[in-house]
Order: C-alpha cells, then structure tokens, then sequence
C-alpha cells in the first residue's frame, strides 16, 4: 500500500519539474535584443521540409526488404534520426524565435498601435510552445516504440509566425534597425 504511495508521490515530482520546466521556457526572456530584420525578410521554411521525411515508414519498409537487415539496423537507425531530428528543432526554435522578436520590435516601433497584431504574435508563440512540447513528447513516446512523430504542427507555426512577421513588416517603422 505504502508503495502505492510512493509511487504516486514521484509522479507527481516528476509532472510538477516538468511543469516547472516548461513554464520557465515559456515566460524565458528572448535572446536576441535587437533583431536582424533583413535575416527575418529572407527566412524560408524550405531548409525545414526534410523534418516531416525524417521518420517516412516508406525508408524503413525499404531497409527490411534488403539483405542482411535486421531489427537491430531500423532501431540505430532510428536513433540516429532522432538525433538529427533534435538538432532541427533547436534550429526551427531559434529561428522561430528570431521571427517573433523581428515581428514583436516592428509592432513596437509602429507609428499606430495594433493590438489585432498583438494578440496575434501572443496566439502565434502559444502555439507554437504548444505544439513544440507535444513533438518532444511524441519523439520520447516513438523512442519507446510508441507511435510516430507529426512536425506539421511546428512548421504550419512557424510559416504563420512567417506571415505575421510579413504582415508586421508591412507597417511603417519610424526607426530602422541595422541587421545584427
């Protein structure tokens, strides 16, 4: 019964740090200060389309019809695209990131105020924490052999954060910014 317990109280631990975790990236400052606002102009979500390939079950039923495979060779590889996939998605939060401030400092310096734009970027970084969570979930759940990773969430987030920045960048900016 005690074991029960105990059980319990180190789940509830462990879903609290995690909690704690992510709340504390969520409200973590930006790191870039002054954005490069000629990087953000030329952004294109095309050096992140090889993501939604990554873990294509085609490549794996290739790799089984081939002589000397074996369940062992899918599982390295596997973890090797898992690790490729991470590197990714640190790459795809920058430059998210980057995005949101570029587009956050073009309201800011508008000569006319936009909460529809506001609002907007707020919706668009929630998003965007949100469904980067549940990628890294779904990545820890597929390294358990637990279904598969879905990154169209994360890159229909941060193509909207791409417009939002566009449509930032369409109002006229009384200071301009020198590309860090």
């Amino acid at each position: 019964m005690s074991y029960t317990f105990l059980g319990a109280g180190v789940l509830v631990a462990a879903a609290g740090l995690l909690f704690a975790y992510l709340f504390r990236r969520l409200i973590a400052p930006d790191r870039f200060l002054q954005p490069s606002l000629e990087w953000c102009s030329h952004f294109s979500i095309d050096r992140y389309r090889p993501m939604e390939r990554l873990f294509s079950e085609e490549d794996y039923r290739f790799l089984a019809d081939q002589p000397g495979y074996s369940p062992r060779l899918a599982r390295r590889l596997r973890a090797e695209r898992r690790h490729i996939f991470r590197q990714y998605l640190r790459s795809l939060g920058r430059d998210f990131n980057r995005l949101h401030t570029a587009a956050r400092f073009l309201v800011l310096q508008a000569p006319e105020d936009r909460p529809d734009l506001v609002v907007a970027l707020f919706r668009q970084r929630m998003g965007f924490r949100y469904a980067m969570a549940m990628v890294h979930c779904s990545l820890t759940l597929q390294a358990l052999g637990i279904g598969t990773v879905d990154v169209r969430g994360l890159v229909r987030a941060i193509e909207q954060m791409g417009e939002q920045f566009r449509q930032a960048s369409a109002v006229p900016a009384t200071v301009t910014v020198a590309a860090a």
